[in-house]
């Protein structure tokens, strides 16, 4: 899981082992949007620790379930072994803060192959269609068209595909959103891989607009398939379903050679205001 590059990304995802399945880490200010912790962030965090536990080096799959806003400050995380093997381990991990957990993860670990993973469907053919990132409008737009300047988005680069309406308050009404993304001064490797399955902003964005419009993330699964080659890592997101105030999302993460690395599902809440 290591990366080419140290940068604020790994400082701010690192824990000290301080006990037999427990581990300390930080909640950092900085990675969050507008005061909430980034879930991508958090699911990088709780997964480093978990990694610390077992023999495997790649995360192959990670599901977390978010249970309450952490705040900002220390946090341990409890790792619990549930099976280990030679091939592959799965194990738990909550991040808990004041005796209160917060995100739940389960996680199976192993070695990934050099081989690139098998595409079997024509939609994942290739990747989408996507001018490269210099041609690409960046998060500057919406920090400038909102509320002013969003500081992950000086650790998180994210570039939209220049199509993408909500970012000039013109959703197209397709709910997709494609776009590049990296850590600022460092290399992907497959801990930024998971945070980038969180890391474009909601694809109903397209449908509906950013105004009046908060989704959270209540449950987040990612399945890793390769390590990224270096460069940025483009990302395709879509909504299908809304049902009693809740959203599906689905989407394929592509490293910069066009291999398939991840694939991702996510349930959110969806908050409307006026």
């Amino acid at each position: 899981m290591s990366g080419t590059t140290s940068n604020e990304f790994d400082e701010a995802t690192a824990v000290r082992e301080i006990g037999p399945g427990r581990y300390t880490g930080t909640v950092v200010e900085g990675w969050d949007v507008r005061g909430n912790p980034h879930g991508g962030f958090l699911l990088a965090l709780v997964t480093r620790a978990m990694a610390a536990a077992v023999d495997q080096a790649d995360p192959l799959s990670v599901s977390a379930t978010y249970l309450a806003p952490p705040d900002f400050g220390p946090a341990q995380v409890e790792v619990e072994v549930l099976r280990a093997g030679k091939r592959q381990s799965t194990i738990s991990g909550r991040l808990v803060q004041d005796g209160t957990a917060r995100v739940h993860a389960v996680a199976t670990f192993g070695t990934l192959s050099a081989e690139p993973p098998q595409r079997l469907t024509a939609d994942l053919a290739a990747p989408r269609p996507l001018p490269p990132p210099e041609a690409c409008p960046s998060t500057d737009v919406i920090d400038r068209e909102g509320l002013g300047p969003v500081d992950l988005h000086e650790r998180l680069l994210v570039r939209f595909h220049p199509d993408t309406g909500w970012i000039h308050g013109t959703p197209s009404g397709n709910p997709e959103m494609n776009g590049w993304m990296r850590h600022a001064g460092r290399e992907p490797d497959l801990l930024g891989v998971l945070m980038f399955s969180d890391g474009m902003p909601p694809s109903l964005y397209e449908a509906r607009g950013r105004q009046g419009v908060h989704t959270p993330t209540v449950q987040l699964t990612t399945h890793l398939f390769a390590h990224p080659a270096p460069g940025w890592v483009q990302g395709s997101f879509r909504t299908r379903v809304l049902a009693d105030g809740f959203l599906d999302q689905d989407g394929e993460l592509w490293d910069s050679a066009g291999t398939l690395v991840a694939t991702t599902r996510q349930l959110g809440l969806v908050r409307t205001w006026t």
